[in-house]
């Protein structure tokens, strides 16, 4: 795939077949190198910077226009995800050891900064499921933020899912609270109550997209000045949101 990026570089033949069929690509990237090469392989190709410009609005918005070629209307809602039969036998592990209504924590994100401290997470869970079995998502980076959770009663852990099954075990929790991460995202996609939390990003651009979805900014843009009473409060809240009728 390397050659993809380079100028002038020869595109390995291995490389032409694995593209062989396509009619389109969507190219997110201002590498111009990386245009020109996939405009080799594939007769359409659609160009678009990733990073959203000022005063743009919500990510999602500016990410789905690069579609606005093909009349695809992108400021549709999407519905929440669905589980599949299999999916729903692949969460059934998880989700026997937990109860209705449980909650689901994930400490992790892509970067420390955008991390809630773990201390809080753990007064979280002590508040909201004191005696209960709770969700402990935890990703391949997370280890650190998990282990003291991990030892915390009641905690059932996920980790090594395909971001589908993990859906099917988000789509039935009764909260989910987590960071500005590609977890909060999944959750809110397959319909979960969010609590979304946000100190150095803004919600306003990378909120996660769904119907039962709370924000909580830190007045300071540091994570640990987020309160634990903010955090409760926003989970009860949108815990008991009611779920919007299909359309």
């Amino acid at each position: 795939m390397a050659s993809l990026l380079a100028r002038e570089a020869p595109l390995p033949e291995a490389l032409r077949r694995s593209f062989e069929g396509l009619s389109l690509a969507v190219a997110y990237t201002r590498s111009a190198e990386l245009a020109g090469n996939l405009g080799m392989l594939i007769a359409k190709v659609l160009v678009h910077d990733p990073q959203p410009p000022p005063g743009s609005g919500h990510a999602s918005t500016w990410l789905a226009s690069a579609l606005a070629p093909l009349g695809l209307d992108s400021r549709a809602d999407p519905p929440p995800c669905q589980a599949s039969p299999d999916e729903v036998a692949e969460a059934s592990p998880w989700l026997d050891r937990l109860p209705p209504g449980f909650l689901t924590i994930h400490p992790g994100s892509g970067s420390p900064s955008k991390n809630w401290p773990a201390g809080s997470f753990a007064a979280l869970v002590e508040a909201l499921a004191p005696r209960a079995s709770w969700l402990l998502v935890e990703g391949p980076a997370d280890d650190a933020l998990a282990s003291s959770l991990r030892r915390q009663r009641g905690a059932v852990v996920a980790a090594g899912l395909s971001p589908r099954t993990l859906g099917a075990i988000l789509s039935r929790t009764g909260v989910y609270v987590g960071n500005d991460s590609g977890v909060s995202h999944l959750a809110a996609a397959w319909g979960a109550p969010t609590v979304a939390l946000f100190g150095p990003t803004e919600p306003h651009v990378w909120a996660p997209v769904g119907s039962r979805v709370r924000t909580l900014k830190s007045p300071s843009a540091a994570m640990r000045d987020l309160s634990i009473e903010a955090v409760m409060e926003a989970a009860r809240e949108v815990s008991t949101s009611k779920t919007p009728e299909p359309r």
